[in-house]
């Protein structure tokens, strides 16, 4: 089974070039008095404005420390040098954007962002290298980016990337790699031309060319539109190469920037037929520093693993005992990836003896008792997913302690209300299990089973009531003795069993939603038990009676005349006769129409599957109201087969 898979991190950004705030002033100084060596034999004819340009910026630069070169007379001033024909001039004034930039981001006007475009347009590489420096610190600014772009600056940074010099190539990526970390921006950034630019630079020798492209590449991925492109554009193949680098910064974009190609179907296909070597270098990574990028591959894996495809070829290639020392690690990031990555590989009943052989059972059960609610919930599903694979070594799961923390879990004073959905599908499918259903009522959890069918969310209230019903179609004597005892809690009866069943029969809200089937499934299971005191208990409760009859009067539209015979049938009326319906009841008990409810099947990080869906998903039109209305007869005509007892 697949599973929807999310793309992971944020977008990252580059510091493109410019030196600190000290170097800075060191260096302006010496571009002052550049400008006054050379200011006659460059200024030579009539270059009055450019003379007034080079003695304005000298005053500046000689009496502050840090000058503002983004409005008033130092913008006005390198505006002149930017136009001027003068090398020199040209570079003075991309020196001064680049450095003053490298200290100095704010939003500035587009009269500025037009002169640092101007000189990205020189015919000199070393101009061009300083007005692409000095964008791609002043990119790192919203409202920047946006001018940039609305200023034409993309056009100018592709013909740049295109330039045999190398720093100029990293600054143009730098820079448009903080352009893209703008969700705004992405499309523009893609519509440019600048993908297939960025992907030969990814792959170009230079360190910092790479690193800057692969960043750019990174940033977009986070949409599955851009990580199309992306994947037409023959970046997957740059990437993987990628991964192999010496370089950290760059590792770590690649393999994020392939995690998140991994969260769209089309792109792990692309993956599984043209990459080989990717799983092997995956895997491989999980045992490389930083953590940041161990916990990247581990995630890239997850992504992978919601194809079936990939989660048997996974663990086939070593990944289980990869990630036992992350499940141990102290680097919460770890954790939470491995028990990520293990949530889809769980799905493939292929894998759960390696997994268990690989010794994951005991720290991920430990999982369940930490204080992390992602990292719980992961942890949960995988062991559901385990459990509902129908393998024969259950064993395993109780010589780890699951109910122990399961019971920690729910006892804890505050437990997030994902987590508790989570133990509730957990048990739902603990419960249908032969194996494994007798620790839930010998350590007490129909309790806690009982207190879930209160939760304000569905999801949580549907597993709970479908775990108990679960239990009590097992007709063990353990079990009926525990719900005896929580039909009705004499300290706080509004809190038993028996409360809950009525309010789901009788409430609105409930009318056309499949917990009410379950509720009644519930019911039955219990008047079919061997004891005698909680049938008698049953059977003398008018308000559930009336309650369950009145269901069953219930208008059905359906498509022909009541029968007992046939699961399609029609309610006219809401006059039948409680004898009607206990013959109809009958009828159908006889022919074995009791509508089963299967508990949580395997579900994939991040969603919460069952094979009836969520209450807020199930199909809750004509064909499951007929269910109900169904199920209401079979109760009446079990009703009334027991003898009159007085109310308990």
């Amino acid at each position: 089974m697949g599973g929807s898979v999310s793309s992971t991190l944020g977008a990252v950004s580059c510091c493109t070039g410019g030196n600190s705030a000290y170097g800075a002033r060191t260096s302006s100084r010496q571009a002052t008095k550049d400008y006054n060596s050379e200011r006659q034999a460059l200024l030579g004819g009539d270059r009055t404005d450019e003379h007034q340009a080079v003695a304005a910026l000298s005053r500046l630069f000689e009496t502050s420390s840090r000058v503002n070169v983004y409005e008033g007379d130092a913008l006005r001033a390198l505006t002149t040098l930017a136009k001027s024909d003068v090398h020199q001039l040209q570079l003075s004034a991309a020196t001064a954007f680049s450095e003053v930039s490298a200290y100095d981001v704010r939003a500035v006007s587009g009269e500025a962002i037009s002169t640092v475009l101007g000189l990205l347009q020189s015919s000199h590489a070393d101009v061009q290298q300083g007005a692409g420096a000095a964008l791609g610190n002043l990119a790192s600014n919203v409202e920047n980016k946006r001018m940039i772009v609305e200023k034409g600056g993309l056009q100018h940074l592709v013909r740049q990337m295109m330039s045999p010099n190398t720093d100029a190539q990293a600054d143009a990526a730098g820079c448009i790699t903080n352009l893209a970390t703008d969700i705004e921006l992405k499309n523009a950034v893609a519509l440019s031309g600048a993908l297939i630019p960025l992907v030969r630079l990814a792959g170009n020798g230079d360190l910092r060319v790479q690193r800057n492209a692969a960043g750019a590449l990174l940033n977009m991925t986070h949409t599955t539109e851009h990580r199309r492109l992306l994947v037409d554009a023959g970046a997957v193949a740059v990437l993987v190469s990628l991964l192999e680098t010496t370089d950290s910064n760059t590792r770590y974009y690649a393999v994020t920037a392939l995690s998140n190609v991994a969260a769209d179907e089309s792109g792990r296909q692309v993956l599984w037929s043209t990459e080989p070597t990717l799983v092997d270098l995956l895997i491989e990574m999980t045992d490389r520093v930083p953590v940041r990028t161990q916990a990247q591959a581990t995630l890239a894996l997850r992504n992978l693993a919601s194809d079936p495809r990939f989660q048997t070829y996974i663990v086939i290639r070593g990944a289980a005992p990869a990630l036992l020392p992350m499940l141990r690690s102290p680097h919460p990031a770890l954790v939470s990836a491995a028990a990520a990555c293990l949530r889809n590989l769980s799905i493939d009943a292929a894998n759960e003896k390696p997994i268990i052989a690989a010794g994951l059972l005991p720290p991920l059960t430990a999982l369940i008792s930490g204080n992390d609610r992602d990292v719980q919930c992961h942890a949960l599903a995988t062991l559901r997913n385990l459990a509902a694979n129908g393998g024969e070594d259950k064993q395993a799961l109780l010589d780890a302690g699951l109910f122990d923390h399961l019971r920690t879990a729910l006892s804890a004073p505050q437990c997030a209300p994902q987590v508790s959905c989570e133990i509730a599908a957990a048990l739902s499918v603990f419960a249908a299990s032969m194996e494994l259903w007798l620790p839930i009522v010998e350590q007490g959890l129909c309790r806690n089973l009982v207190r879930l069918l209160r939760s304000p969310d569905k999801d949580t209230e549907y597993n709970a009531c479908l775990a108990l019903r679960a239990l009590a179609t097992k007709r063990m004597p353990e079990v009926f003795e525990e719900l005896m005892h929580l039909w009705v809690v004499r300290a706080e009866p509004r809190a038993g069993l028996r409360a809950y069943v009525l309010r789901v029969l009788t409430m609105p809200e409930y009318a056309r939603s499949p917990i009410r089937a379950i509720a009644l499934w519930l019911v039955m299971a219990l008047l079919g038990c061997v004891r005698v005191d909680l049938r008698k208990r049953i059977v003398a409760d008018c308000q559930l009676m009336a309650a369950v009859e009145d269901i069953a009067r219930a208008r059905v539209a359906c498509c022909s005349s009541v029968s007992t015979a046939s699961d399609t049938c029609s309610v006219a009326s809401s006059a039948f006769s409680r004898a009607e319906l206990v013959a109809v009841g009958k009828g159908r008990l006889a022919d074995g129409h009791n509508h089963g409810f299967m508990a949580a099947s395997p579900c994939s990080e991040p969603t919460v599957a069952s094979d009836l869906g969520s209450p807020s998903e199930a199909d809750c039109g004509e064909e499951a109201t007929f269910h109900t209305w169904s199920l209401a007869c079979q109760v009446v005509a079990l009703l009334h087969r027991e003898p009159a007892a007085a109310a308990f």
